[in-house]
């Protein structure tokens, strides 16, 4: 005699005996199993759950369990809403003979469904695993009915674990929230939906696209979806070297012309919204020109780079510098007014000569001539370059090596 756990909720408890009594004349032995939440029974289990014990949570899970959703007054409206939910079926609380009729015939469908089922599933099954990438579907309660090997091996979980199980089943839970947030759209709007997630694999979190797509029943309504899975996660890290390396300056090592546009963007939104000033150096190495008539091209790249370490020693924490071409740069003073921009200008500019750069065994004393400007608006930036390029053209020819500020009209 084959064995069968039934699971019941609390408010059911009272009903349990008269409805067991009903069914020991059944071809099975029963065990009955108090539940206080429906993730406490397995996958497929048969569950007598009223619908007063059920929690919100749970409602994710009733397609995953054979579910017999149990009420005080029965309405008909009510039980169609639960259909749609996932329940199997959905009866009034006192209808014992109706519960023992609907256990009996779960059990007998249970045992021919698998005979029947398990060739056409083989068949399945052999197509599927076959092809080399991840592939599954869901009926239209989110519930796995399939996956293919790669899929079982991509997630690290084995077929059992999977088919007959809900996302919340196989996924951990921040990431199952997304993926039924992605499956609800996909059946309410209709055919495919491509979109990139995170996924847990055995060897770690992993970017994945999802391609998905609606398929439909003989009767025209929505059976559920179809998903390949393919991994971005190399392509992602490429595309994000390739973003870096288009704004960084190769030779320095910093930031280009169009990472600061981006940053210096960012600055002025944050300083209009906190009432903060902003300000920016403009600084260009003297005479540099000599230095690569001197030593050679090469030894100018030495000096940029030594130029850049010595400047990043003395600026503040929240500063950042720019190469935006040949030996000029910008810093990008976030938070500080034009008389605190002086000061971090003056500083610079006294800094760098006391740092010997040496060049084909010679000592050389760099030096830089700097605008400063604060920074107004968005809207005045072009205005803003203009004019604190004019005070650095200022600094170089009354002498070098000396800051001068730029003011508005």
């Amino acid at each position: 005699m084959a064995t069968c756990t039934i699971y019941y909720s609390a408010s059911f408890a009272a009903w349990q005996a008269p409805v067991a009594t009903l069914l020991n004349g059944t071809a099975h032995q029963l065990v009955w199993q108090a539940l206080d939440s429906l993730s406490e029974a397995p996958v497929s289990a048969i569950v007598l759950q009223h619908e007063q014990d059920l929690y919100r949570r749970d409602i994710p899970l009733l397609a995953s369990r054979s579910v017999l959703l149990l009420s005080d007054e029965w309405s008909f409206d009510e039980a169609t809403q639960w259909l749609k939910a996932g329940v199997k079926d959905s009866m009034a609380l006192s209808d014992s003979q109706r519960i023992a009729a609907w256990i009996a015939a779960e059990l007998a469908r249970a045992e021919f469904s698998f005979v029947t089922q398990q060739a056409a599933q083989t068949m399945l099954q052999n197509v599927i695993d076959a092809i080399p990438v991840p592939i599954f579907y869901k009926d239209e309660h989110h519930v796995y009915r399939g996956c293919n090997q790669a899929f079982s091996e991509f997630i690290g979980l084995p077929l059992e674990k999977i088919v007959d199980h809900s996302v919340y089943d196989v996924a951990p839970k921040e990431l199952a929230h997304v993926y039924y947030r992605a499956d609800a759209m996909l059946l309410a709007e209709g055919g495919v939906q491509i979109y990139e997630a995170a996924c847990q694999t055995p060897q770690g979190i992993r970017d994945i696209e999802f391609n998905k797509a609606v398929f439909y029943k003989s009767n025209g309504e929505k059976g559920g979806q179809v998903g390949v899975m393919l991994d971005v996660t190399e392509r992602n890290l490429l595309m994000q070297k390739v973003e870096r390396a288009s704004r960084t300056d190769p030779l320095t090592g910093i930031g280009n012309r169009r990472e600061f546009e981006q940053c210096v963007d960012a600055v002025l939104s944050h300083a209009k919204q906190s009432s903060q000033a902003a300000s920016l150096l403009t600084l260009d190495i003297d005479h540099f020109k000599k230095i690569n008539d001197a030593f050679g091209h090469s030894s100018g790249d030495e000096a940029l780079k030594f130029l850049v370490n010595t400047v990043q020693d003395a600026l503040p924490a929240e500063a950042t510098l720019y190469r935006m071409g040949g030996e000029e740069f910008y810093v990008l003073l976030p938070n500080t007014d034009l008389a605190s921009a002086k000061g971090v200008a003056e500083q610079i500019r006294a800094y760098i000569p006391t740092q010997p750069l040496i060049l084909k065994g010679q000592i050389v004393r760099l030096t830089v001539s700097i605008g400063a400007i604060q920074l107004a608006s968005q809207r005045q930036l072009e205005e803003s370059f203009k004019r604190v390029d004019k005070a650095l053209y200022e600094a170089k020819h009354s002498g070098r090596n000396r800051v001068c500020l730029a003011y508005y009209d």
